[in-house]
């Protein structure tokens, strides 16, 4: 153990460093990451914290991505603590409930690949529907809507949605080969592509019914945030309880659930 909370502290740091330094991460944010990596990492092992750096490294780079054409406003896509804990508490959980109670590792992995991909295909989703062409539509009416409205999805950003659980699953399954902690890949893509797409479908029917909308009075964009380019914005509808951080909370829950059931199916 003592083992792997050096490595794991070696690590951790060095992704910490360049997290901050690339402006992928705040300090909250670096604590809240270094808080659950060190979970994972330490109870789980290297394949568990793998997938996370897998997410944490492309969805960071993606949010980064033209993020004043996406979001219309100045911001380097800094995360911060609240977005760290919303996406990775639920695979950490995983983990940590798994150690306490000695659970099998093979339904603890299947269970954890499911709340990673579902957070990363849906915030994949997100990135590449915002660079979309074509209007986006409400999922739970088909109605068009503006893009950043929670619940509105469009063709790309689906299809992003889908093709993520490919990237994690091909990642976890190099990683196996050369390392030797083989895992099926057949079984890698059910779960991670089922439950990422899945969840992202998901994360959209969620925020679309109950997370809190707002508009912003200096360019008139419908968001998910109290504040937009720099100003306070309008409330429109929706629960102000049910924000974009707790709807990728579930959302991560959902995704375990969902790949969890999968293997039982499966195994």
């Amino acid at each position: 153990m003592l083992d792997r909370v050096f490595e794991a502290t070696l690590v951790i740091g060095a992704v910490g460093l360049v997290a901050l330094g690339g402006r992928l991460l705040d300090v909250k944010g670096v604590g809240a990451a270094v808080l659950i990596g060190y979970c994972i990492y330490v109870l789980g092992g290297r394949i568990f914290f793998l997938m996370l750096l897998i997410f944490f490294v492309v969805a960071g780079f993606a949010t980064k991505y033209r993020y004043h054409q996406k979001y219309g406003e100045a911001g380097r896509g800094v995360r911060s603590w609240s977005n760290v804990l919303a996406n990775g508490s639920g695979a950490a959980l995983i983990i940590l409930f798994s150690y306490i109670f000695q659970a099998d590792s093979t339904p603890t992995l299947a269970a954890y690949i499911g709340s990673v991909s579902a957070v990363f295909s849906d915030t994949m989703s997100t990135e590449i529907g915002l660079l979309s062409k074509t209007p986006p539509r409400m999922i739970t009416s088909l109605k068009p809507a503006s893009p950043g409205t929670p619940g509105a999805v469009s063709f790309s950003g689906l299809l992003a949605g889908l093709l993520t659980g490919l990237v994690l699953a091909g990642g976890t399954y190099f990683y196996g080969l050369v390392f030797g902690e083989g895992v099926s890949l057949t079984v890698l893509v059910v779960l991670s592509v089922v439950s990422g797409f899945t969840g992202s479908l998901f994360d959209s029917v969620f925020g679309g019914l109950f997370q809190s909308r707002y508009r912003c009075g200096e360019c008139g964009r419908t968001v998910e945030v109290k504040r937009h380019c720099g100003k306070p914005t309008t409330y429109l509808s929706g629960s102000k309880l049910v924000n974009n951080e707790l709807v990728n909370l579930v959302t991560s829950f959902y995704g375990g659930l969902v790949a969890y059931s999968l293997w039982l199916y499966i195994r």
